[in-house]
């Protein structure tokens, strides 16, 4: 059991740190990960089964310690895997995907707390059962404390999203109804400064991590480059001042997307 469990952490890391090769920012790395990427995440996700599997099997045998580091092996694979694997979502996939990335980073978190006490229970087996429940619940109760905080930062900036992006599309509509081909109003100039100061609001919001603070390890609400071109293509839209050019066609139903799939999440009071 020993051997078998120190070959499951071993694969864990070496596959972990081939596809944080593979997921660096160059072609190569990108090339390969699009042929890799589903592969990659059937293993992963297999991996984690097993792994919580075996820790299952070897804290029913008593053996906390080993229960311990395979959840906690497990745990971090899964904490500082969701940008690593740079899987492509889009605005269809939104609400799957918040969904998906609270549910396996608080699942984690608290892996984390359990593995964090298996290895406590096991160091310290000489010490009486209560300093030992003890120990056990109070970790217990920090992974709980950390996935509320985490689910929290998630409302918060779902609402943050939600507000920026409704201020963007008010702001178009405002420019539109004042728009004028024929005319150049100062006006028109100040509905579009505020288009501007709006879309890049919004752009910090996407920018910003959803699971966690840390930009390393954090999943944003889109991906980079599908976010960047949308803002792209607001920016455009706001100079032309048009609501039938075909940058405002293409970027204003991404708007009500996003604002439609964070506005499940809306907390003002988080």
């Amino acid at each position: 059991m020993d051997q078998l469990a120190t070959a499951i952490i071993v694969m864990s890391l070496v596959a972990f740190l081939i596809n944080l090769v593979f997921g660096m920012r160059s072609d190569f790395g990108a090339l390969v990960h699009a042929a890799l990427e589903r592969d990659w995440l059937t293993f992963r996700s297999g991996a984690s089964v097993f792994i919580i599997l075996a820790a299952a099997l070897s804290a029913g045998a008593g053996r906390f310690l080993l229960s311990g580091v395979l959840l906690f092996s497990a745990a971090t694979i899964r904490l500082l895997g969701p940008s690593i694997t740079r899987t492509v979502w889009g605005f269809n996939d939104l609400n799957s995907h918040i969904v998906s990335e609270v549910f396996f980073h608080c699942l984690a978190i608290l892996g984390a707390a359990l593995g964090l006490a298996g290895v406590a229970l096991g160091v310290l087996s000489d010490l009486q059962t209560a300093p030992r429940v003890t120990i056990a619940l109070t970790l217990g109760l920090t992974g709980l404390v950390a996935v509320n905080k985490s689910a929290t930062r998630t409302r918060k900036l779902c609402s943050e999203i939600s507000r920026r992006s409704s201020a963007v599309a008010r702001s178009f509509a405002h420019l539109h109804a004042m728009c004028d081909p024929d005319k150049v109003e100062s006006r028109t100039d100040e509905l579009k400064q505020k288009c501007f100061e709006d879309i890049d609001a919004l752009a910090r919001a996407l920018d910003t991590r959803l699971n966690t603070g840390y930009r390393a390890i954090g999943t944003p609400i889109l991906p980079p480059p599908v976010y960047r071109r949308m803002v792209a293509e607001l920016r455009v839209a706001a100079r032309s001042g048009d609501k039938n050019a075909a940058a405002w066609r293409g970027a204003e139903p991404k708007v009500r997307k996003i604002t439609r799939a964070c506005s499940k999440w809306t907390d003002e009071m988080a």
